[in-house]
């Protein structure tokens, strides 16, 4: 059985990583890439008929009996791999992109700003900015994603891409990174102990939440650093399981290679260090010395291997420009700026919003403080449509859309409740098992102290650009684990058979209705 489902993570890597890569190919053909024309019928309608010859055999695989889980997941992948790959293919490197910025190419000497800037600057000469980061916007963040992307430009120019088509392929990478995404929610799910049969159900908001569909085709760091962020959570599980030298180095290279592809990912930090001194007080208890020494070892190997690494381009950034970490505001001056929240009070920022507040009418992002800058209604809404702001929709897909926004915060609120009601009631309850107690705390106050991570940072950088679902995508962790958690549960009684039902509909209307928005509405028009 162990070997089996390390095939079945062998082959899930695999699927991604070849979907990618042939991605990268069509992007250079006129018939599948929108690089080559305004419209995009011949893209949908391949989607479409590889979709359905998909489904199709999947159907015919569940009639005869031989779907089981191990092929389920694998066609789980696939399918959100097809998605993701129709999704880039769809739209270029300019369409819903975070602080993307341009180039100009190799061949000039022109500095440009944002993600793509930053990239083309590591790419064309060849070497990390030696000038102030926060002079140029986007510059301030930690390299690995940008190094990356730009070695990634200089192989393809070394095969002789054209340059266009090669800046057209910075997606591919993030497309990785987010097919990725899926097989680590697996490694999370097991290592959780989710039983295998639910496996599919808890990765599905990774394989098909629409955020992820966006991240795959983003040319900035945030997906690398959500997977950094999620092999973090995976190794550290692994860890509880088995406290070895080996698990504790990888816990370190996850965290620190997360930190410096975006300094968020620190967030695990916290947990981390909880479920460590927890531990550390367990072996104190058992007087057992070798147990002592070995825990005290390990934390200073992570130590030694995390911090360096971690916290590299800040102590750089500090000692050749003086500048402390943190994200510059806007040029405008603050409250100028149209998205400017700092007039507003608290509670009408993070507190629960009013029917009203949910703007249910227009389920989707303005940038203006003045019409929205409730964080919850714009984390909601840039979790399925990102920042689209589709002016000209017709009222079927607007009914389409406004009953996903709905589903979504129902499925949102209903499960998060559950994960965090279910997950303390198991600390408080008696738990056997060190490692479930461990196990336990750690999920638990991952996921609350980025509840509370994210309730500061709306506050440190006063803009409704930073209630954005893209620094909480990582929640989705956490909302699977409570979706699983509600139908294992399902047939106690009628109260739980009633949540598990509101529960599963709730996803299955947001994640349909939103992928149909994108399907159906070209947001590069």
């Amino acid at each position: 059985m162990v070997s089996k489902k390390k095939s079945v993570y062998v082959k899930a890597n695999l699927i991604v990583v070849v979907v990618a890569l042939f991605v990268a190919i069509l992007q250079g053909n006129y018939l599948t890439s929108i690089t080559y024309g305004e419209y995009g019928q011949v893209q949908l309608a391949l989607l479409f008929l590889i979709g359905f010859v998909s489904l199709a055999i999947i159907v015919s695989q569940k009639m005869k009996g031989n779907l089981d889980t191990q092929k389920g997941i694998l066609w789980t992948v696939w399918l959100g791999m097809l998605i993701r790959a129709g999704y880039v293919l769809f739209y270029d490197i300019y369409t819903l992109q975070n602080d993307a910025g341009t180039y100009t190419g190799f061949g000039t000497d022109t500095i440009n700003n944002g993600h793509i800037g930053y990239i083309e600057y590591i790419y064309k000469f060849f070497h990390l900015p030696d000038m102030d980061p926060y002079d140029h916007f986007g510059y301030y963040h930690p390299p690995l994603h940008h190094t990356i992307e730009a070695v990634w430009m200089t192989l393809q120019r070394l095969i002789g891409v054209p340059e266009k088509l090669a800046f057209e392929n910075l997606q591919v990478p993030t497309l990785i990174y987010s097919g990725l995404c899926m097989v680590v929610m697996l490694h999370i799910l097991e290592k959780s102990g989710v039983t295998e049969k639910l496996w599919i159900l808890g990765m599905s908001f990774f394989a098909f939440y629409p955020k992820m569909l966006v991240l795959a085709g983003s040319i900035n760091n945030d997906i690398l650093a959500l997977l950094l962020l999620l092999v973090t959570i995976w190794r550290t599980l692994e860890w509880i399981e088995d406290k070895s030298f080996a698990n504790i180095i990888k816990i370190a290279l996850a965290l620190g290679f997360g930190m410096i592809s975006k300094l968020n990912t620190a967030i695990c930090a916290f947990s981390i260090a909880l479920i460590f001194f927890i531990y550390l007080v367990q072996v104190i208890k058992t007087g057992n010395r070798v147990g002592i020494r070995n825990a005290f070892l390990e934390y200073v190997v992570f130590g030694v291997i995390c911090i360096p690494i971690g916290l590299s381009y800040i102590v750089r950034n500090i000692v050749l420009f003086g500048e402390k970490p943190g994200i510059p505001s806007p040029a405008l001056i603050p409250n100028e700026s149209v998205m400017y929240t700092g007039p507003y009070s608290v509670w009408s920022i993070i507190g629960i919003p009013t029917l009203t507040d949910l703007h249910v009418e227009f389920p989707f992002h303005v940038l203006s403080a003045a019409s929205i800058h409730n964080t919850w209604v714009i984390l909601f809404q840039t979790g399925l449509f990102s920042e689209a702001f589709p002016a000209d929709i017709g009222r079927g897909l607007l009914a389409i859309t406004q009953i996903a926004y709905v589903g979504a915060i129902i499925a949102g609120v209903l499960l998060t409740i559950v994960f965090i009601a279910g997950y303390t009631g198991r600390l408080l309850g008696e738990i056997r098992e060190k490692e479930d107690c461990l196990r336990t705390t750690f999920l638990l106050f991952t996921y609350v102290f980025m509840l509370l991570s994210f309730g500061l940072y709306v506050f440190k950088y006063p803009y409704t650009c930073s209630s954005d679902f893209r620094y909480m995508t990582a929640s989705l962790v956490f909302v699977a684990l409570g979706l699983v958690d509600v139908f294992e549960n399902r047939r106690k009684n009628y109260f739980t058979r009633a949540i598990a039902w509101v529960s599963v509909w709730s996803v299955v209307l947001s994640l349909s209705g939103s992928l149909i928005f994108y399907m159906f509405y070209n947001l590069a028009a």
